[in-house]
């Protein structure tokens, strides 16, 4: 099964030491930083493999990702797909800092 990785494309990390005061700011509304997990559920609440993938970049040049869930104790399945992905779209590049904007770009 092919799936979101997360409800949101990637986005600055959030250190502070209580995760659960932590906030995501989407289209102007905070967010509990934890409803990033809500996709990461699906696999791992039935106890099936899963892996993720980059697929594209979004207008920011962060990288946006899909979750491949495979059957149960099929581990190699989604990683081998994520393998075939990669060969597609090109595979992980680190993003890369753009100090004028304190915005990422592609890299």
């Amino acid at each position: 099964m092919i799936c979101p990785s997360a409800p949101t494309t990637a986005f600055r990390h959030d250190q502070s030491a209580d995760l659960w005061a932590r906030t995501i700011p989407i289209d102007g509304v905070d967010y509990d930083y934890a409803d990033q997990l809500v996709w990461a559920g699906i696999a791992t609440t039935p106890g099936l493999p899963a892996t993720s993938a980059p697929i594209a970049r979004s207008r920011d040049g962060l990288p946006i990702g899909v979750q491949l869930i495979g059957p149960i104790f099929e581990d190699h399945t989604p990683i081998r797909f994520a393998q075939l992905l990669e060969q597609e779209f090109g595979g992980f590049t680190p993003p890369v800092p753009n100090p004028l904007s304190l915005k990422w770009s592609g890299g």
